[in-house]
């Protein structure tokens, strides 16, 4: 029984060094290195385009009409009018005139007629003479131009700041008892 004893004095002994060990490897902490990972949002720049309406003048003809084109052989000598009729069908007025290329018995001519200023609605004969008896012609309006406001659409750009959502990582120490990291566990 002796030996009884001292053999459970030992395992006493021995179960109180591992409880101590045991307590202590729970107790004590023990720093490590670990990675985190974190999302954040970082900025950025970059071109975004859009559409504004702009305004801007332009130059238009002025409406008119030719009502009449024709033209007269004198009678009592040799020699010939041409003429057209303008009428300005716009709401503005402004100046014409009328470049012809005539064609007589006595040759070929070239001549512009008198500018007259015709109001929006109004009509103007333009009559020119020749020399000879008519044969053909061709006539070219020189016409006036008004400034019409118009409007089109225009395409900007400007730079913006977005933000974008990028994960980061660091290195940062944690403490786990020393049983925990005995066993893997952090």
């Amino acid at each position: 029984m002796k030996e009884n004893k001292k053999i459970l004095k030992i395992i006493l002994i021995i179960a109180s060094v591992v409880l101590m060990i045991s307590i202590l490897l729970m107790v004590i902490k023990v720093p490590y290195s670990d990675v985190e990972y974190y999302t954040e949002q970082e900025p950025y720049e970059t071109t975004e385009s859009y559409q504004v309406q702009e305004t801007y003048i332009d130059h238009e003809p002025i409406e008119y009409d030719v009502l009449e084109r024709s033209y007269y052989d004198y009678f009592w000598s040799s020699g010939c009018d041409v003429w057209i009729e303008i009428q300005n069908i716009d709401n503005i007025g402004g100046y014409f005139s009328v470049d012809f290329d005539v064609k007589t018995s006595k040759g070929d001519y070239k001549t512009t007629s008198k500018r007259y200023f015709i109001a929006g609605g109004d009509t103007q004969y333009f009559i020119v003479s020749f020399e000879g008896n008519y044969k053909k012609s061709h006539y070219n309006v020189n016409y006036p131009k008004k400034e019409v406001i118009k409007t089109r659409t225009v395409t900007k750009y400007r730079t913006v700041t977005k933000y974008r959502t990028v994960q980061k990582s660091s290195t940062v120490t944690k403490y786990c008892n020393l049983w925990k990291r005995i066993g893997g566990m952090c």
